[in-house]
């Protein structure tokens, strides 16, 4: 029978090397890690580790979680976000979940969205800029950043942006918009969520190529403009009287007149989807 001492002594040395090994797996390259992680008991360990660690993030990030119908306003209705208000609990929970979670894209896109309505354009951008890194078959990481581009008058990086919309496939952005736990917080205040995020994602891609279509009249390439012009803009109800004045500009190569840009700066806005 082994004296009480000396199985506590050899129960502390257990331990002692136990945690010894896991701090030196910590600190260990990957290459070593890999071969550790075959051992059971260490990636047992290092699962809930991970666990413990992500439960402890949505917790942290679920304190600040402010009241998300009143961004349900910008989806079904022209109301533009305030300033204060959104700059306020909205802010500040986005930022903590990217600072928390710097990989989800979802993140950096609605923390953008407060950016730019917090009258902060450049930030805003890089928030989209990094969504699309972290997601790139989002369609409105892209409008918005080709919005962004076409309002600060760098028109030729928004062509470039909102040209790339047209490659993308609304089931992956719809998909993308139902299985997000953050757009879920939003839409889930919506009456009928599909129908009006379907019907929201063609108004969106038929502004996208409003834009472009105008940036290519700025750049002098008027048979790109007419080609959008006669595919999108033809018989379309929704900013009837752009594509009108737009398609008369192109054909009798006029250069585009100030109310057209204004009119396009106020009825195309950075959108949340």
């Amino acid at each position: 029978m082994i004296p009480v001492y000396k199985k506590y002594s050899l129960l502390a040395l257990f331990f002692f090397l136990g945690v010894t090994q896991l701090i030196w797996f910590w600190m260990a390259p990957e290459n070593f890690k890999s071969v550790w992680k075959n051992n059971l008991l260490v990636a047992h360990i290092i699962k809930q580790h991970n666990l413990i660690e992500e439960k402890s993030k949505i917790l942290t990030i679920s304190y600040y979680y402010p009241g998300l119908s009143y961004f349900a306003h910008f989806i079904i209705g022209d109301e533009r976000p305030d300033k204060g208000r959104i700059g306020g609990s909205f802010h500040t929970y986005y930022q903590m979940a990217v600072d928390l979670m710097p990989n989800i894209d979802a993140a950096h896109f609605l923390l953008g969205f407060c950016e730019y309505y917090m009258g902060n354009p450049d930030e805003a951008r890089l928030q989209f800029e990094k969504s699309v890194d972290l997601n790139p078959y989002y369609f409105w990481s892209y409008y918005n950043l080709g919005v962004i581009y076409f309002k600060q008058g760098d028109f030729l990086q928004s062509a470039v942006i909102l040209n790339k919309t047209f490659t993308l496939k609304n089931e992956i952005t719809l998909g993308i918009l139902h299985q997000d736990p953050f757009y879920q917080q939003i839409w889930h205040y919506l009456d009928d969520p599909g129908q009006i995020l379907e019907s929201d994602l063609s108004d969106g891609k038929n502004d996208a190529a409003l834009l472009l279509a105008d940036c290519f009249v700025k750049a002098g390439a008027r048979p790109q403009a007419l080609q959008i012009i006669q595919h999108v803009g033809q018989g379309s109800i929704r900013h009837k009287e752009i594509w009108d004045r737009l398609k008369k500009i192109a054909v009798s190569r006029q250069s585009i007149t100030d109310d057209i840009d204004r009119l396009i700066q106020e009825q195309i806005p950075v959108r949340l989807f």
